[in-house]
């Protein structure tokens, strides 16, 4: 079995065993007669998530995308995400740490439909040329925008399969962190 089929199937059993709590957002804004305060309801509508990549062999690539946010309804979440990525190619001999962080929308038209976007704000090795020694490390702010399927786990897990494209693709660096279009991401959400 491939890696990423093994790596794919297992974030579908990790979210398949996660424990949240179920939000009804029908009924959820605490009213003056019920014991709920606020700062609970608050933190109700917290919601977990990112994804997690994972390439061995002579291109080794490990990436790691947490993300936290805040549900607004049962339509909309937006939030923050960190990220870091490390790649090294034992062939080339060269090694990349990426890391930043940056804010993302999800909006839930349907409830298999899944529009997203999200602007990063990445630090990474630029070379000079292909791999030469001559490097400088330099900010750059990928946006990215695109939509995907979205399969319901359970009443408060979802795994979002999306394809993205990085607009702000027309930096003049020689490394960009997402230099294709376009991206496919998974993510899981609870």
């Amino acid at each position: 079995m491939k890696i990423k089929n093994f790596l794919f199937l297992f974030l579908i059993l990790i979210a398949v065993n996660a424990n949240a709590q179920y939000e009804n957002f029908e009924n959820t804004k605490p009213s003056n007669n019920t014991s709920q305060s606020r700062s609970d309801w608050f933190w109700e509508h917290i919601v977990f998530g990112g994804n997690i990549g994972l390439s061995v062999g002579s291109v080794t690539a490990i990436e790691v995308n947490p993300c936290i946010g805040y549900r607004f309804n049962r339509y909309l979440n937006a939030g923050l995400i960190v990220t870091y990525e490390y790649f090294r190619d034992s062939y080339n001999d060269y090694t990349n740490s990426v890391y930043g962080g940056g804010l993302y929308a999800e909006g839930y038209p349907f409830d298999f439909l899944t529009i997203h976007a999200e602007a990063q704000y990445l630090n990474f090795k630029n070379y000079d040329g292909y791999y030469s020694r001559d490097v400088e490390r330099v900010w750059d702010m990928p946006i990215l925008i695109g939509a995907g399927y979205r399969k319901r786990i359970s009443d408060y897990i979802c795994v979002n399969l999306m394809l993205l494209f990085n607009i702000n693709n027309t930096s003049a660096l020689r490394y960009n962190v997402y230099n294709s279009n376009p991206i496919v991401k998974i993510n899981v959400m609870f």
